[in-house]
């Protein structure tokens, strides 16, 4: 038995070294995620309450996605340079950092010691920098968890960071849905103070992995015509996610009459169900029926579909609570079936520059959802929707596409 697979044999072993490591990227990156699902969740209306427009909140983000594009592929490649453990570290600074900025700066704007324009700037300013430092959280913790598992159990491992990602939307919902609406300032400070938890476990928990010479960056070339359907997927499903988290609170405001503190807490909880949806099935479909990558990813995907479709239709609250929980059972197999199928395509030599990359097509469907979701709001509040039903059904087209190639080539 290989070194990798006494790893992985251990995963549920929390003695073992590679089990403690896992938790500490399991922690990291679900306090990376809380983050920004909290920023998608609450800035659109609390911006409205700050004397924002809803264009230049969407602005914001989108332009934080762009700057994650340019920055995460870095990251990736720094990872592959000088390690995960130093990478993982420096961004969760910047994360902690950036919460407390946030925190900061919508004090004194409530107090009205700030005026808009500047509060503006500062934030936009904030979140920038945050972006820059906090994107490498992610490629360095794919590419970790690539080091450290068997090809046979990569499903396995990266659903557990997929477990981390929803996770982290659960927590930062349900900040948006119990303490935002009352006091976003508490808000920040908690989410910085899971960021210093976070950091503290790697430096704890996680050692450098032990990385052969033929997964040195010399020989890692990145493998664009093996793994380009599954950056399309994670182009095409973060864009519609995005999209979702940035007006849903608004479809709730301007369509059902919610004021400024229900929106927030309601379409928190809506988004926090769509969450532990996710999560929950990850864990049926992954650990308990084992379905492999390419069942997941096309599952998933056809489901996505459908409940975005419904989600657009229906009128009443609780339509769209239920169809939200919908998308996320199928958001969670087909993210977990996509991120295992791009790292087993990928090869050991080239996972610190793919999880980059990847992160770069998430970035982009970061930068598209916002702005394309508050334009598209001013439209009308179901437009939003439609169009994120659309792109999932690209996704879904190209999934089935990547599904009979992967059964032509078991």
């Amino acid at each position: 038995m290989t070194k990798q697979e006494e790893a992985s044999g251990a995963a549920l072993d929390l003695e073992s070294p590679t089990s403690r490591t896992q938790l500490a990227l399991f922690l990291s990156l679900a306090v990376f995620t809380t983050g920004q699902s909290f920023l998608l969740v609450v800035l659109p209306p609390l911006g409205r309450r700050l004397g924002f427009s809803d264009i230049h909140i969407g602005g914001i983000l989108s332009l934080s996605a762009l700057l994650m594009m340019v920055s995460a592929p870095a990251w990736g490649y720094l990872s592959e340079r000088i390690g995960r453990r130093p990478v993982l570290l420096t961004a969760l600074v910047g994360a902690a950092l950036g919460s407390i900025g946030f925190g900061i700066i919508i004090y004194f704007r409530l107090s009205g010691a700030l005026g808009v324009f500047l509060a503006l700037m500062l934030i936009a300013l904030v979140r920038a920098a945050q972006t820059l430092v906090s994107s490498g959280i992610l490629p360095a913790a794919q590419a970790y968890m690539a080091d450290i598992t068997a090809a046979a159990q990569r499903a396995s491992g990266m659903d557990t960071l997929g477990a981390a990602i929803g996770v982290g939307a659960i927590a930062g919902a349900a900040l948006a849905w119990r303490v935002a609406g009352a006091n976003p300032v508490l808000a920040f400070v908690i989410i910085a103070m899971l960021a210093v938890g976070a950091l503290l476990s790697i430096l704890w928990l996680a050692k450098e992995p032990v990385r052969t010479t033929s997964t040195t960056i010399s020989d890692a070339s990145l493998p664009l015509g093996r793994i380009w359907p599954f950056l399309a997927i994670t182009l095409a499903s973060i864009s519609a996610y995005s999209i979702l988290q940035q007006v849903t609170a608004l479809r709730l405001q301007d369509s059902l009459g919610f004021t400024v503190e229900e929106s927030i807490s309601r379409g928190g909880a809506a988004l926090m169900a769509t969450a532990l949806a996710m999560i929950v099935v990850q864990a049926f479909a992954v650990r308990v029926f084992r379905w492999k990558a390419a069942r997941l990813l096309g599952v998933g995907a056809v489901t996505a579909v459908i409940a975005m479709l419904i989600c657009t239709l229906v009128t009443t609250y609780s339509a769209i609570f239920a169809t939200l929980i919908l998308l996320g059972v199928g958001l969670g197999l087909m993210l977990t079936g996509n991120l295992a199928s791009l790292s087993l395509r990928a090869g050991r030599g080239a996972q610190g520059k793919v999880a980059g990359v990847n992160v770069l097509a998430q970035g982009l469907g970061q930068a598209i959802g916002p702005i394309a979701g508050a334009g598209l709001h001013r439209v009308s509040p179901q437009v939003p929707f439609l169009a994120a039903t659309s792109l999932l059904a690209i996704a879904c087209l190209v999934a089935a596409l990547a599904w009979r190639v992967a059964a032509a080539n078991p």
